[in-house]
C-alpha cells in the first residue's frame, strides 16, 4: 500500500519560481531575438554598401607634344569633367586626398591634380571637375612612337583615373578609411588643332 505524498509550502514555492523564471526567460528571448537580427542586418548593411558611380563627361586635351625627341620629355594639359553618384539610399560618403591624372599608352603624362575633400549625400549626384598638366614628363620611346602615329590617325585613346579614401556614413556611425580606385576610358579625336571627346556619359570602373 502506498503511502500518500504531501507537498511543503516550500517546494510550492519553488515551483512557483521556476514558472516565473521560466516566462521572464521567454520575454526575455522574444526582445533579444528581433534586436539581435536588427544588429546582424545593421552589419549587412553596413559591410555591403554598394560602391559609388563615376562617369566621364567630356576630355579635352592640349599643347600634347614631345619637348625633346630625342630626351623623350612629354608636354600636355587634359582637362576632364566626371560625375560622381552614390547609388545607396542609407550610406552617405565622405571623399578625402581625392587625386586625378591621365595615362596615356601605359604611362602618367600628367602630374597629379588634387581635388577638394567632400560630402556626398544618399544617391547624390557631384561634378567633378579636374585640371592636369604634365611638363617635361619623362616617357618610353615606345610612346614616342605611339604618339606620332596616333596624331596622324588624328585618334588618341588615353585613361583619366581618380583614386582617393572613402569613409562611409549611417546614421550617426562613420567607417574606416578605405581606397578607391576609378579609370575612366576617353577616345579623343582631333579638331582645329585640340583634341576633344563627344560629349556624353562614359561609365568609369571602380574598385573599392
Amino acid at each position: 500500500m502506498s503511502l500518500p505524498t504531501e507537498t511543503s509550502p516550500k517546494h510550492c514555492a519553488n515551483k512557483g519560481f521556476h514558472l516565473k523564471s521560466l516566462r521572464l526567460n521567454k520575454k526575455l528571448l522574444y526582445t533579444l531575438i528581433p534586436t539581435l537580427l536588427l544588429v546582424l542586418l545593421l552589419l549587412y548593411f553596413i559591410r555591403h554598401p554598394s560602391k559609388p558611380q563615376f562617369y566621364l563627361q567630356s576630355t579635352t586635351i592640349s599643347n600634347l607634344s614631345l619637348s625633346s625627341p630625342l630626351l623623350l620629355l612629354l608636354n600636355s594639359t587634359v582637362q576632364a569633367t566626371l560625375l560622381s553618384k552614390n547609388p545607396n539610399k542609407n550610406f552617405g560618403v565622405y571623399y578625402d586626398d581625392v587625386r586625378a591624372y591621365a595615362i596615356y599608352k601605359g604611362q602618367q603624362i600628367t602630374g597629379d591634380c588634387f581635388l577638394p575633400s567632400f560630402y556626398q549625400e544618399h544617391e547624390e549626384l557631384n561634378v567633378l571637375s579636374a585640371s592636369m598638366f604634365g611638363t617635361g614628363m619623362p616617357v618610353a620611346a615606345s610612346v614616342g612612337f605611339e604618339l606620332g602615329r596616333d596624331q596622324v590617325a588624328g585618334r588618341f585613346v588615353l585613361s583619366v583615373r581618380v583614386d582617393g579614401l572613402l569613409r562611409w556614413r549611417v546614421g550617426g556611425w562613420t567607417s574606416g578609411k578605405y581606397r578607391f580606385d576609378v579609370d575612366c576610358l576617353a577616345v579623343v579625336g582631333l579638331r582645329q588643332g585640340v583634341m576633344g571627346s563627344v560629349q556624353g556619359s562614359s561609365a568609369c570602373s571602380t574598385n573599392v
